[in-house]
């Protein structure tokens, strides 16, 4: 099973830039480039919008995966209003006092979609999990979230924009009998980061990457990308592909 996994777009509305970057233009590219793969799906990690969450920039990214013939599933960061994205994307169902999470056997394979868009969880999204994981004994699992559940050592956003109860996800599965590869954005970088049973694939933006040194948010370049996932039941391999400046 193939997923692409696109993230941190930053779209802003449809007569702006996001400073000067044409990230609609750079968002279609990657679509482009994702159509020569054929994924089983399309999974976008959050930050679909600029400043904040947008019914009209919901919109217009769903009128474009409409067009392409496999399901497309969300998930929302912190610039993203869960709401108004679940609206768009047909997944009001999946809303849970307003956090969207949920569970998806993806060719039997079982992912899931969780809601860091506030950089934790809520105790029900937490109960909920618990009690997932329980459910899935010793299967590998998939999970895709905005934020890295642990620090990745990128000084800026491990310092401002860091999950905070990263202990608690190490705890809750540290002692599973299976591996959890989560996937996730937020940081604007390629990166992995291994912790005991926990593999974080950290996926760089559509809009623009970020430099891991630097104690302050500084652009290290325009070259967006995208991760391609290849999924069995017993291995997960991942590939990041860059476009030129413009996508």
């Amino acid at each position: 099973m193939r997923i692409a996994f696109i993230t941190d777009l930053h779209i802003d509305t449809d007569t702006e830039h996001t400073q000067g970057v044409d990230v609609r233009q750079n968002f279609l590219d990657v679509l482009a480039r994702v159509s020569d793969l054929k994924p089983h799906c399309l999974v976008l990690g959050g930050d679909l919008c600029n400043r904040a969450g947008d019914a009209t920039i919901y919109d217009w990214i769903r009128a474009e995966t409409r067009k392409l013939p496999w399901p497309t599933y969300v998930i929302p960061g912190n610039h993203d209003d869960t709401g108004l994205m679940a609206k768009a994307f047909g997944r009001e169902a999946d809303l849970h006092d307003g956090e969207l999470y949920y569970a998806v056997a993806l060719e039997g394979f079982p992912a899931l979609f969780l809601d860091s868009s506030k950089a934790t969880f809520s105790a029900q999204q937490w109960t909920w999990l618990r009690d997932y994981l329980k459910l899935l004994r010793d299967k590998n699992l998939l999970v895709f979230m905005h934020h890295p559940p642990v620090p990745a050592d990128m000084r800026s956003m491990d310092r401002l924009g860091r999950f905070g109860p990263s202990e608690e996800f190490l705890d809750l599965i540290k002692d599973l009998p299976c591996h959890v590869t989560v996937v996730c954005g937020h940081y604007h970088t390629d990166k992995v980061v291994q912790r005991g049973n926990l593999l974080v694939m950290l996926t760089p933006s559509t809009y623009v990457q970020l430099r891991p040194d630097t104690p302050d948010f500084v652009v290290s370049g325009h070259q967006v990308g995208f991760r391609e996932l290849n999924v069995n039941f017993h291995t997960i391999t991942s590939t990041v592909h860059y476009l030129d400046h413009r996508g």
